[in-house]
């Protein structure tokens, strides 16, 4: 195999996104109530995401038309961008991470971002700590409507940089960037960080703990050249 790109998750794998998690998901579950969804049905134990989409199916059994639903999805996204800014603006940088990307740029490989941040926030993040000058192209939230694990997000990437899927390199440290690698067909290689749980991980190609970063991390991205 031979890879023309790389694609990067941002938070935990580029950056330490410091986000009041509990916060942004107490702010949509509260949205929610006020817009009727019963209590039961939301937890500040799952993420957003999956909030929204208890609360979406609550609110088409009740006959509530798309239009509101966006609506209220809209609403809630407005709000967790404030909180994310907050984060973006105090981003650090992971350990050795821009020795990385500068080996990358200098073999030539196109590098980019998917993330579920904003578009804005991804570009503010990784200006804060100066490595915005590696990617190619950022793909957040805003940019696309199926995000991964779901294959368009990574497709829509791949398009962009004119490159096809088993071209790519992803690299993430969460299950679902791992699980849109194989939806595509491209290699990953996980990053394991200490937050991380390993078990979700498993299905990588390689996995990389995040103090063998940059040296173990070249090493791998190196025998795909």
């Amino acid at each position: 195999m031979v890879i023309k790109a790389i694609v990067w998750d941002l938070d935990g794998t580029l950056i330490e996104f410091r986000i009041d998690y509990l916060k942004a998901r107490k702010v949509a579950i509260n949205i929610l109530k006020n817009k009727g969804v019963p209590k039961h049905l939301l937890t500040v134990r799952i993420s957003i995401l999956e909030n929204i989409k208890f609360a979406r199916e609550f609110f088409e059994k009740e006959g509530i038309p798309n239009e509101k639903i966006e609506k209220i999805t809209k609403e809630i996204d407005n709000e967790i961008v404030k909180i994310e800014y907050e984060a973006a603006i105090n981003a650090v940088m992971i350990n050795g991470i821009d020795k990385v990307l500068e080996y990358a740029k200098n073999k030539n490989l196109k590098q980019a971002i998917f993330t579920f941040n904003t578009f804005k926030n991804a570009e503010i993040s990784l200006k804060k700590v100066k490595i915005i000058q590696y990617f190619d192209l950022i793909v957040g939230r805003d940019n696309i409507t199926n995000l991964k694990p779901h294959p368009d997000h990574l497709n829509y990437i791949c398009e962009k940089l004119k490159v096809k899927p088993n071209d790519i390199l992803v690299i993430g440290d969460t299950v679902r960037d791992i699980e849109a690698a194989i939806n595509v067909g491209a290699f990953s290689i996980a990053v394991h960080t200490k937050l991380a749980n390993i078990e979700t991980l498993q299905k990588a190609d390689k996995i990389v703990r995040e103090n063998e970063i940059p040296l173990k991390l070249i090493n791998e991205i190196e025998k795909l050249l």
